[in-house]
């Protein structure tokens, strides 16, 4: 008789599913609870319905001793494990579903990393209706959740081979990959987040996939009103295909594998920028954006707006000052925004201090700043979310920027940074009052 043997995908919990198929074994007799198999001992019979009945006389549950994968038992009847396993790990992004974009949506296969076979590609055609049916049996997964999981249309991806199923080493790395592109990705086209997020597994000899892990979100965070419309064009991967090498030079490691004391103005401005997202309370959210701000352009107001309108309006400090927080292609050509909709840096970075300097000092927040402002979509906003718009603008295209330029090395750390600022722009503290209120005409 084929005994199919089922263990838990958390040995943590050895006697709750999902369940995964570990063999299929031939016996003269069916086992029992208490039994011993070559993976461990019988702890569960599951019930005659599908997925235990199909195609096999008997399923069993085992409590899985973890090192009795290195090896097959002789009563096996499946194919002797492969000498290499066709990994991959993805994280879905989201392109251009409605055609709103003026600019074309991604086709076909983008390499971003072509050395570490790191692409943007459509991985739909690797997902089947059953692809993750363990895990929405007995309801594991969510309606929405599921949906978005077997829905994954393009997606960052690593492919990549494993002489095991299971490498730590290698399944980490491939994770820390990934991670490094959906940031960097992250600050040149912020888009809204599916449910779905890590997917980790193997490509079967059919070409679709076996997925051994995922992560996801029950609830992800809304983006700032401009963004909702944002999906992921082919000029954004070419920009991520060029600075993405840069990025990762920020995450470097010594020998014992931990991070160098290093680029840490730049590092902590994106994990601030990205850790913001995943908050829906307003004000925590902005002190995160406010601080990310700080580790680029330093934590004095004067000299932080005139950084932010010297490197914006390309060391004049009027254009900057004028600089839409909008670039081409935010707003789509179906829109047609009114003149006072269009923010300025001059007009919204003030008031991010305003709102920052009262916040920090546990005071109120004036109610000026949740009135309605005409907004380039039509219609207002509330000023809170208007600052989302313009506090983002600010740390993505600062860190783009900076890295497209090949100034990474000018932001190793604290003192570095001033030394840029004030070198390159001639902005400390004095020159930057100085400067704004010649500006200001005052």
């Amino acid at each position: 008789m084929r005994v199919k043997i089922w263990a838990s995908v958390e040995p943590q919990s050895p006697d709750s599913g999902p369940y995964k198929m570990v063999d299929i074994v031939g016996r003269e007799a069916p086992y029992g609870v208490g039994d011993m198999t070559h993976y461990g001992a019988v702890i569960q019979i599951p019930p005659p319905i599908p997925p235990f009945t199909d195609d096999t006389d008997q399923s069993v549950v085992v409590k899985l001793n973890p090192t009795s994968l290195a090896t097959r038992p002789q009563e096996s009847l499946l194919e002797k494990p492969p000498s290499s396993y066709n990994k991959i790990e993805f994280f879905p992004i989201l392109v251009d579903k409605l055609g709103l974009s003026d600019d074309p949506a991604p086709t076909g296969t983008h390499p971003i990393l072509a050395a570490e076979n790191l692409r943007i590609e459509n991985v739909s055609h690797l997902i089947t209706p059953n692809t993750f049916s363990l895990w929405k049996k007995d309801c594991f997964l969510s309606k929405d959740t599921a949906s978005a999981l077997e829905n994954v249309k393009y997606a960052v991806v690593h492919r990549y081979s494993s002489p095991t199923e299971r490498d730590p080493g290698l399944d980490r790395y491939s994770t820390e990959l990934v991670n490094l592109a959906v940031a960097c990705l992250a600050l040149i086209r912020p888009t809204r987040r599916s449910r779905a997020m890590h997917v980790r597994g193997v490509i079967k000899a059919d070409g679709t996939l076996d997925p051994q892990e995922f992560s996801a979100t029950h609830d992800p965070a809304e983006v700032p009103e401009i963004q909702k419309l944002f999906a992921i064009r082919e000029k954004d991967i070419e920009l991520l295909s060029s600075v993405l090498p840069e990025f990762i030079q920020l995450y470097q490691k010594d020998d014992e594998g931990r991070m160098k004391d290093e680029y840490e103005p730049l590092r902590m401005a994106v994990q601030l920028y990205e850790q913001a997202y995943a908050l829906s309370y307003w004000k925590a959210r902005h002190i995160l954006w406010w601080s990310a701000i700080e580790a680029l352009y330093g934590n004095n107001e004067d000299a932080a707006t005139a950084r932010i309108y010297a490197l914006f309006g390309n060391k004049n400090l009027g254009d900057g000052c004028r600089c839409p927080i909008y670039e081409p292609g935010d707003i789509p050509s179906c829109y047609k925004p009114s003149s006072d909709s269009i923010h300025t840096l001059g007009e919204m970075v003030p008031l991010i201090y305003e709102v920052r300097n009262v916040s920090a000092h546990g005071q109120k927040v004036p109610d000026s700043h949740f009135r309605p402002v005409a907004h380039p979509f039509g219609g207002t906003v509330v000023g809170i979310d208007l600052l989302a718009e313009a506090a983002t603008f600010v740390i993505r295209k600062t860190v783009i920027e900076i890295l497209r330029r090949g100034l990474r090395d000018r932001f190793k750390d604290r003192d570095a940074r001033e030394d840029f600022w004030l070198y390159q722009y001639g902005l400390d503290k004095k020159q930057s009052r100085k400067r704004l209120r010649g500006m200001n005409g005052s």
